[in-house]
């Protein structure tokens, strides 16, 4: 099972990274590849059970509320960054997500606001894959997903 786990920690971290450049460069990741990896994490947790399934499923309903979010505020996390929550959701459960996502805001939010100080722009516009990105990749190295 370790050797399962390393891998899908390995794909999971080249799936974000190849998302990341493409929310970067085009600001827009197909619903297509988003709903393909819906299916995989289904279907590894499915199979592996690697995780509790309320707590997956709690993972996903921290997604949800972040689609909700998307829907309320017309797109301010956009759609496909509320479907990367919901993915990583699922995948590392509530925990695991929380993780990720209190690193990637705390990120977030220090760039923010050294763009803010620096520039003196009250208006600003970050790709939020990248941050998940490296949201993820801490949480793996220090051992806490």
């Amino acid at each position: 099972m370790f050797q399962m786990w390393t891998v899908s920690r390995i794909v999971a971290m080249v799936i974000l990274t190849g998302l990341s450049f493409m929310d970067y460069k085009i600001r827009k990741v197909p619903r297509d590849v988003l709903l393909l990896c819906m299916a995989g994490t289904v279907l590894y947790q499915a199979v592996t059970q690697n995780i509790d399934w309320m707590v997956s499923l709690g993972g996903g309903l921290i997604g949800m509320i972040f689609i909700g979010i998307s829907k309320i505020t017309r797109e301010a996390i956009g759609y496909g960054d509320s479907l990367a929550i919901l993915i990583l959701g699922i995948y590392l459960g509530v925990w695991g997500l929380l993780e990720v996502l209190a690193t990637s805001f705390f990120i977030l939010g220090i760039l923010a606001l050294g763009f803010v100080t620096l520039r003196r722009k009250k208006s600003l516009a970050f790709p939020f894959y990248p941050f998940l990105t490296v949201g993820y990749l801490f949480g793996v190295c220090i051992g806490g997903l």
